[in-house]
């Protein structure tokens, strides 16, 4: 199976507003072990119909051509409504790869620098002249993550603006030395995106709708989506107890796709589609 397709199924996946999913099924159902279309088809279909979670939206570039792009099992558990072409599902951090572009957009315009400290734009953060666009950017900054993945922080439970978000976690003691380790960092990109809106003097969502989305043909593609969209993947089941975050604001860009995502992005990434290499 090429690089590629693999791509293709770690996307879907990453896609996929499940909180932990894994192809582990049956053991009577088998994986299929060469590149068949129909033999992929049968086994997801299969695999959902033994599967009592939210279904999935998949795309399969080959080569350059989609050669599969097909929904799969439930939209939501709990009205059983069946993944269709138009379902969005939330894609997570993904979409920080949205948020980088974005910076290299503006980069590549001339209006930033990747190795712009941040004290050019936020000056009161900590060590803000020591610390880049570029090490937010690669989770090297040392600024604590305001979403961490092991545990709840109970300011999470308050709700404020992005700025003061910010200020709060990139404005005291850091976790370690810029530059001297990797720890992910939601915080740097809550940062990041709101460095995009004051450089571009627009919202992230109409930055990405009109130099990301529109120009790659991604009609169904949406930054920040309104929850009641019918289209939108719901993984709770009647019963859950458990329910997601709503009061510190997602990660930039907190955005949702269906499996257009998959060919448009891929193909853009090895077609003409390409951006030059950003202006440092």
């Amino acid at each position: 199976m090429s690089i590629l397709v693999r791509l293709a199924f770690a996307l879907v996946l990453a896609g996929s507003c499940v909180p932990s999913f894994s192809f582990a099924a049956s053991p009577k159902l088998k994986m299929p072990e060469t590149f068949d279309v129909a033999a992929i088809d049968a086994y997801l279909t299969e695999f959902m119909a033994q599967s009592n979670r939210v279904g999935l939206s998949v795309a399969i570039v080959k080569d350059g051509q989609t050669v599969l792009q097909k929904g799969y099992g439930k939209r939501s558990l709990d009205d059983g409504r069946m993944v269709a072409p138009d379902t969005l599902f939330a894609i997570g951090s993904v979409s920080k790869q949205f948020t980088c572009a974005a910076i290299l957009l503006l980069a590549e315009d001339g209006k930033l620098s990747v190795n712009d400290p941040v004290a050019k734009y936020y000056p009161g953060l900590a060590r803000a002249a020591d610390i880049t666009l570029l090490d937010l950017m690669n989770h090297v900054s040392g600024y604590p993550d305001y979403y961490p993945l092991d545990f709840v922080d109970r300011r999470m439970h308050t709700v404020i603006p992005e700025d003061e978000l910010i200020r709060q976690y990139a404005g005291g003691k850091l976790d370690f030395e810029p530059g001297s380790k990797y720890s992910y960092s939601n915080t740097g990109y809550i940062l990041l995106g709101r460095v995009a809106e004051r450089v571009s003097g627009e919202s992230l969502g109409s930055f990405l709708e009109r130099r990301i989305f529109k120009p790659l043909g991604m009609t169904q593609s949406i930054y920040e989506p309104d929850l009641a969209d019918p289209r939108l993947a719901k993984d709770m089941p009647p019963s859950s107890s458990v329910r997601p975050n709503t009061s510190h604001p997602k990660p930039k860009a907190g955005s949702a796709a269906p499996a257009e995502f998959i060919p448009r992005r891929a193909i853009s990434r090895n077609g003409t589609s390409h951006s030059s290499p950003a202006k440092r």
